[in-house]
């Protein structure tokens, strides 16, 4: 497995660590499959209930997140940090921020006070950055939390394998590309349940280290075919 394709394979293991874990401790909030709190929102308003905080903040606040973290990615073009250190960087400061503050209060026990709310917004503003990433760093975006599409593709590819007689490379490239972000999103979300089931609160420090972790190996010498845009002008010419 290549660099361009273990990269967003470890960001899909963060993004289901750090949902299963808002979910689990949070009062049913996504925090990498934001989207999928419109759909908590009509549940509750339908049954006459009052939508949580949480999850009535998160598509705007995952909104303005990337939006700043375009602008800033944009702003700093060739100037340091390169821009996928600078991305994932801020992934990892948001991630961390949100462990610390989930050992400081119990926040599954009171998921709608202040502070949850707080650690949950601090995890979506994580995603937003990641998501920013795929689609101003690499050649090519496909989704790191919602697998939705990324399982079409699979089954598209392996389809166009099988009629092929494994003879269709287009179709042995698209699976290449889909099945390591499949097989790490599912993999993040059985950690992540793991670590609530174990951990409790504290098993917000799992996506804080992993990003964490992750940021570190961008410091080294930058493998060719990653390197950041190196002015505004190229970051614009990057395609979703």
């Amino acid at each position: 497995m290549n660099r361009q394709t273990s990269m967003p394979a470890a960001l899909a293991v963060i993004a289901g660590v750090t949902d299963v874990t808002s979910w689990l401790l949070l009062g049913g909030f996504f925090s990498a499959h934001v989207t999928g709190n419109l759909v908590v929102i009509a549940a509750d308003v339908v049954r006459g209930e009052l939508p949580d905080l949480a999850s009535l903040l998160a598509v705007p606040v995952f909104i303005v997140a990337t939006m700043l973290s375009t602008l800033i990615a944009r702003r700093v073009g060739a100037r340091a940090p390169t821009t996928n250190q600078l991305l994932l960087g801020v992934q990892a400061a948001f991630l961390i921020a949100a462990a610390v503050l989930s050992f400081t209060a119990q926040a599954s026990a009171h998921p709608k006070s202040g502070i949850a709310v707080l650690i949950g917004m601090l995890a979506v503003c994580a995603m937003a950055a990641q998501n920013a990433y795929l689609h101003l760093v690499p050649n090519r975006s496909l989704s790191t939390a919602v697998m939705t599409g990324n399982l079409v593709a699979a089954t598209v590819a392996v389809t166009d394998i099988a009629r092929s007689r494994g003879r269709d490379q287009q179709a042995r490239r698209r699976w290449a590309q889909t099945w390591p972000l499949l097989a790490g999103f599912i993999g993040g979300c059985l950690v992540g349940a793991a670590g609530a089931t174990l951990f409790g609160d504290h098993s917000a420090a799992l996506p804080a280290l992993l990003a964490l972790a992750l940021f570190l190996t961008t410091l080294g010498p930058k493998p060719a075919g990653l390197s950041a845009p190196t002015s505004d002008t190229a970051l614009k010419d990057v395609k979703s």
